[in-house]
């Protein structure tokens, strides 16, 4: 019963972010490739086999520490000594919020057996659930990520599962989890591990989930499960797609890069859950769930599952917030070697912290305007820097003509966020000036401006 209601859960909300690396796109019309014993819903052309002549070899999972020799020229994110807050306790029922670890594992059929590869989880999203303010969050982590690791030093982030796996098989996630909570400053309360074939089982259980694919995506090293690479095509366009196409989509980054692969694993994960309450497909949940039941390894309580089902039905689209990847925020680096790497920094582990925690904050997207109007001279940036270290992102700082008296002018779309610079500037709620519907946020600051220190 638990794991059928927590299936049903993820399969309303969560899911989809599993799939990590595992989801692509074709019109159900030309799904030509499923897998044996998967629902063939396209039910169309014939399998073509691929000519092994034509498909490249594909190298074994790289060894961890292959970039001992070439560190990245940035510094690791998190600290190896940080206190981790211990994952809650499984209460009888969830409230406020709930914080869960998605990860998919990148993992070969012949690396399962005892004393195999564990794999990595190439796909790693942190999904927040708001039970109180009813809102959810959604940020991908990237997999390249330069990280400390808990009890292991510097590796990249794909790897602390890993690495808990190889201390003791099982504790992968817990390491994991510990990764992630000293990383941004959060706690993770529960985790979500799945590969990407259980994946694809998954969404063909649905029928498929309704994909739009701004561009076409050409990937030519595409991997296989053999050790070898293929192509995969995959045209532009709104599309009905099948487990294995859909796990192509959200897998690739040669096609672009692992930016865009991140954000297509937050398209996908919303697209299950849209198409989980479709109403050619809401009834049969309960008859096509039980065939992918032990699909998903996580430590969800029955209770949790039962909230999170609940809570995934009622949810507005409006109301789940997602972080895009951006490499302003995320650099990356190619090592000598070739070795891959992303700098986490300060600004982008804030900002993760902010829509974790304060999701409706985040979702009025402000565009906040710091104007010297009379304060000390540097005090636009300092109030700047103030904002960017909480998570808040301020598009321009510039000077405007002195008023008396500091004072924050919003319109009503951004009230949480106007209320939020208010008091991370130190100033009163008296101060703020609420008029209209948009969501910009004006910061006039004046000759009586009191920064507070810095924290």
């Amino acid at each position: 019963m638990r794991k059928w209601l927590l299936t049903t859960a993820m399969a309303l909300f969560v899911t989809g972010g599993l799939a990590g690396g595992a989801i692509g796109i074709r019109n159900l019309n030309n799904l030509s490739h499923p897998r044996p014993g998967q629902i063939d819903i396209a039910a169309t052309n014939p399998v073509v086999p691929q000519d092994p002549s034509t498909m490249a070899e594909l190298a074994p999972h790289p060894a961890l520490r292959d970039f001992d020799q070439s560190p990245p020229p940035f510094e690791p994110a998190g600290q190896s000594d940080a206190v981790v807050t211990a994952p809650t306790a499984q209460p009888a029922a969830s409230s406020g919020h709930l914080n869960i670890l998605l990860m998919g594992i990148d993992q070969r059929p012949d690396e399962t057996e005892p004393g195999g590869d564990p794999g990595r989880t190439d796909s790693l999203m942190l999904v927040s659930i708001d039970f109180d303010d009813h809102f959810a969050s959604m940020v991908s982590i990237p997999r390249d990520g330069y990280v400390v690791i808990p009890g292991h030093g510097n590796e990249r982030a794909n790897a602390a599962y890993t690495f808990g796996e190889l201390d003791h098989p099982g504790d992968g996630p817990a390491l994991a989890e510990r990764t992630v909570d000293q990383l941004f400053g959060i706690r993770v309360d529960r985790y979500a591990l799945v590969d990407i074939h259980s994946m694809e089982r998954v969404i063909d259980s649905l029928g498929g989930v309704w994909i739009d694919n701004p561009q076409r995506l050409v990937d030519t090293q595409y991997p296989t499960d053999d050790y070898r690479t293929m192509k995969i095509d995959i045209p532009p366009g709104n599309q009905l797609m099948d487990g294995v196409t859909a796990v192509e989509y959200a897998r690739t980054r040669h096609a672009d890069s692992d930016y865009g692969r991140q954000t297509r694993q937050q398209q996908v994960l919303v697209a299950i859950r849209d198409r989980a309450l479709q109403f050619d497909v809401l009834p049969h949940l309960p008859q096509l769930l039980p065939e992918v039941h032990d699909l998903v390894h996580t430590d969800i309580s029955l209770a949790e599952a039962a909230q999170v089902a609940n809570f995934g039905r009622g949810l507005e689209s409006s109301h789940i917030v997602q972080m895009p990847p951006d490499p302003n925020l995320t650099p990356s680096y190619i090592g000598p070697d070739g070795a891959s790497y992303i700098n986490l920094t300060p600004t982008y582990r804030a900002m993760v912290h902010e829509v974790i925690t304060n999701p409706p904050i985040a979702a009025e997207q402000a565009a906040i305007s710091v104007f010297n109007a009379g304060a000390p001279v540097g005090s636009g940036a300092k109030a700047a820097d103030v904002l960017g270290a909480a998570g808040l992102v301020v598009d321009r700082i510039a000077t405007a003509p002195p008023v008396t008296a500091t004072r924050i002018e919003a319109g009503g779309g951004a009230r949480r966020s106007a209320e939020l610079v208010a008091h991370l500037l130190g100033l009163s709620n008296d101060t703020l000036i609420v008029d209209g519907d948009s969501s910009n946020v004006r910061v006039l600051l004046g000759p009586d401006l009191r920064l507070p220190p810095p924290a």
